[in-house]
């Protein structure tokens, strides 16, 4: 049984289980996992990287051992291997078991109002107090997945079943719920920002007081969009807006989880909508120079995107680049064999040949 305990002291809330079988004993692999990091923190620090190596250490400090286990244990050895290592570069004190370090030296205005950020669009980056997360020797790959999941649900409160059924489809419940645990455990001290994964009435989710999400940014901008006509005053700037978030597909370069492929493409078609109707916004008012703009940035993201070639070949033509026109259709053809192993559609065969009898 999932059991919420929640403490009114410093409104921390914890995510605990009542369990059959104890948590499996740590493994000397975690001691040498925290030792690698300590020593790589270390060779940050003779480099000068003073910020790195506290964010390898704030790793390490992460892999710290759930309340309850014995002292003495693996972690434990490894825990006190970091936090030793901390009092050495920190001028802050080192933190406790029960703490994560934060990361120390001056952070940016906008990193101390969101002291995590995350980038979901494009790849996946974290910031923690203005600092890169580094995943170190070994990346905690569950702890990670389980940050994903609660960034797709928009910090909306997600069931701790649903996620055990997502993180770890082949287990029963119980190791599940165990595991979930531990990842719940080992995120919050990653991201250095206890209150940052918050459980309640057993649903997590991420608290938007301390985390800024660019996917979260750009579906409000893109609902903000819904009632504006195109061709308003405001309408071309806030799209723009909403584009410049959209720096890449969700999660890319992310080993695919299949939780993630249904969303990736909700969002995908999402953006391309909207690069349809700023690209009319552009058509409509003579604008072919920003449409071709908008267009080439797009099949840099999109190289599959075949309706964002014609767009594109369109306004190049009208600005008189013939030539190139001629050259996009070229890339879209050789893109559409090399990946999917088809021929370009009969609209795209048919533009092609019009401005190929323009041109001559």
């Amino acid at each position: 049984m999932v059991r919420i305990v929640t403490v009114n002291l410093a409104e921390s809330q914890e995510l605990s289980f009542e369990q059959d079988t104890p948590l499996q004993a740590p493994t000397p692999d975690v001691s040498l996992e925290i030792t690698q990091l300590v020593h790589m923190a270390s060779r940050l620090l003779l480099q000068g990287e003073v910020a790195r190596a506290q964010q390898v250490l704030l790793q390490a400090c992460a892999l710290a051992p759930l309340p309850g286990h014995r002292q003495g244990s693996a972690r434990t050895v490894g825990f006190t291997a970091a936090r030793g290592a901390w009092k050495l570069i920190s001028t802050k004190p080192a933190p406790s078991e029960a703490e994560a370090p934060d990361s120390g030296g001056l952070v940016s205005e906008d990193a101390r109002r969101w002291p995590v950020r995350i980038r979901a669009l494009g790849g996946f980056e974290i910031l923690i107090d203005g600092v890169p997360f580094s995943s170190g020797i070994k990346p905690q790959r569950r702890p990670l997945d389980l940050l994903k999941l609660l960034v797709l649900a928009d910090a909306a409160p997600i069931g701790a079943g649903e996620l055990g059924d997502k993180l770890w489809p082949d287990s029963d419940g119980d190791t599940a719920r165990n595991c979930l645990q531990v990842a719940v455990h080992r995120l919050r001290r990653l991201l250095g920002h206890e209150q940052a994964v918050l459980v309640h009435d057993r649903k997590l989710h991420l608290d938007r007081k301390l985390c800024r999400v660019d996917l979260w940014e750009f579906e409000a901008e893109v609902a903000r969009l819904t009632d504006l006509p195109i061709g308003g005053s405001d309408f071309a700037s806030r799209a723009a807006r909403a584009l410049s978030l959209y720096r890449g597909h969700l999660f890319s370069h992310e080993t695919d989880q299949a939780w993630m492929l249904a969303p990736r493409e909700r969002l995908r078609r999402t953006w391309l909508d909207l690069v349809r109707r700023l690209g009319r916004h552009h058509e409509t008012r003579g604008e072919w120079e920003a449409g071709s703009r908008l267009y080439q940035r797009a099949i840099e993201l999109d190289p599959l995107a075949e309706e964002i070639y014609r767009r594109l070949m369109l306004c190049q033509h009208t600005i008189g680049q013939r030539n190139e026109a001629l050259c996009t259709y070229r890339r879209c053809r050789k893109q559409l064999a090399a990946v999917l192993g088809v021929e370009p559609s009969a609209e795209t065969e048919r533009l092609y040949r019009v401005l190929c009898s323009e041109a001559s």
